[in-house]
């Protein structure tokens, strides 16, 4: 029976990695959707021609995916509040196997995106990455909401 679903699961496979593009930063390895633009946003010190965070925009520019995950720690000066046109509000806060995990929402005061992201930081503050979406509506973000849930999922981070 197995071999029979053989070809079946070798074409899903396939029709699957179809849709994704593989991008290797500096430290992790994450899976995106193959018609969103990559574009890195923080060098890497050390590795001038490898990025800590990525920006990946779909075709309508309507939703940007994002993250960030350095070597250990460091900061996000490329998705940080601007308090003049954006509110943050924490969502939810979580302890477990020696991580923190901070999901919180920032909003604009006018028009403009809202971004939602997932802070990982260990107990001393020495490792930290961030996961995030930007979305210009709840439209486009329930059509690309799969297709984030997949991108999170899909990270591999690497060490010394």
């Amino acid at each position: 029976m197995f071999l029979k679903s053989l070809p079946l699961l070798l074409l899903f496979s396939a029709a699957l990695s179809a849709d994704t593009k593989k991008y290797r930063g500096a430290w992790f390895e994450i899976d995106y959707p193959a018609q969103f633009k990559a574009k890195g946003s923080i060098a890497s010190a050390g590795m001038p021609d490898k990025f800590d965070s990525v920006f990946f925009t779909s075709p309508d520019k309507k939703v940007r995916f994002y993250i960030f995950s350095p070597q250990w720690a460091g900061e996000t000066p490329d998705i940080a509040l601007n308090a003049d046109k954006e509110t943050e509000t924490v969502d939810k806060t979580e302890k477990s196997n020696g991580f923190t995990r901070r999901w919180y929402t920032v909003k604009p005061k006018g028009a403009g995106f809202t971004r939602s992201y997932v802070e990982n930081t260990n107990e001393d503050a020495t490792v930290r990455w961030v996961v995030g979406v930007e979305y210009a509506d709840a439209k486009a973000y329930a059509k690309h909401k799969a297709a984030y849930l997949r991108f999170k999922k899909s990270l591999r981070q690497f060490a010394d």
